[in-house]
Formats: C-alpha cells, structure tokens, sequence
C-alpha cells in the first residue's frame, strides 16, 4: 500500500472515531441567584434578583450577556460590550453593585453591604470600551426597551448618583424609597 493511501485511511479512521464522541454542549447561566438573603427586600418589591434585572438590562444590547460570577473588588463587572448604551449609565452600575452584593452576600452577615470606593463608576465603564455615561436616566431608546420587555426598575434606582464614581447605599433608604413611592417599580 502507497504511503498516500495508509495517510488517507488514518485520517478516515481519525475522523470516524471523532465522529463518535459526544459533543459537549456548552450552556452558559448567569450567575442571577442571591447566597444569602441580604437581598430579599430587593427581590420581594421587583419579583426577581437584582442580578436577574442586571443580566435582562444588559441582554437588550447584547442577547449573549450572562452575569458572571464577580470579582471581589469593585467594579464586580464591567460595562465592556460593544453596544454599551445599556450598562453605559448608573442605574446599570447601581444594579451591577446590588448584584455584587446578591452574589458575594456580606461575610459576618453585616447588613451594610459591599460599597464601591471612589472611582469604582469609571472603572466599570471604561474598562474595555470606551462610553459616555447616562446618570439618573436611561438613554430613551433602551428605557422604551426595558418598558417592552417588562423590566421592573425600582424608582430608586433613577435617583442613585455619586459624582466620584462611589456607589454607597443601604437598604433601609432603598425601603424607605420604596414606601414613599407605594412601590413604584
């Protein structure tokens, strides 16, 4: 048998045995559920976490995105997509640190939470891309969007700002907001 030929059979014979493996199927779930239960408050007034409304915000612009598992330090994420104008503004930034807060909880069940220092907001939108932020609002076309898609914002999230890039909140004000507004998600 010529060289060519044995070639040609063990390749047939590498590609069949391939062929016979399975195929893993990679399914990727955001990270969305709260470890403790710092967050009920939060879930109990919107109907789901806060890293569900993050992971549903972002998905608008990008129907791939899934919530990863944060990191430690602030930002946890970043608004690092191409089509940024969803997570380019602070009410994403706001619910990106709610959700650091879901995932990561408080160790020693402190109920103040994980706060972002100054210059945290910048960093989250710059890393990766380059934006310009929205505060206090969403761009119109992606607010019509989150309207459409039945995404409850919590009013609160609307008035959340710090010119420094913190993110310092506590949850009695988010309550204390909520029953001043009857709610208003």
């Amino acid at each position: 048998m010529t060289r060519t030929r044995r070639l040609g059979r063990l390749a047939a014979t590498t590609l069949f045995f391939f062929s016979l493996l399975p195929i893993p199927k990679t399914v990727h779930a955001g990270n969305t559920t709260c470890v403790g239960t710092m967050l009920d408050w939060y879930t109990s007034a919107v109907g789901e976490s806060p890293c569900m409304t993050y992971q549903r915000l972002r998905q608008i612009c990008d129907p791939t995105y899934q919530v990863p598992s944060f990191r430690s330090n602030t930002p946890g994420d970043n608004c690092d997509t191409q089509l940024n104008s969803c997570c380019c503004n602070s009410i994403s930034w706001a619910l990106s640190m709610l959700c650091m807060n879901c995932q990561q909880d408080v160790i020693g069940g402190s109920s103040n939470g994980i706060d972002a220092g100054v210059g945290a907001y910048q960093m989250y939108l710059t890393d990766g891309t380059m934006c310009s932020s929205t505060n206090q609002s969403l761009p119109t076309e992606i607010q019509a969007a989150v309207c459409n898609a039945g995404i409850k914002l919590d009013d609160f999230l609307y008035n959340l700002f710090w010119g420094d890039g913190a993110c310092v909140y506590t949850f009695q004000t988010a309550q204390e907001d909520q029953v001043a507004n009857n709610n208003n998600t």
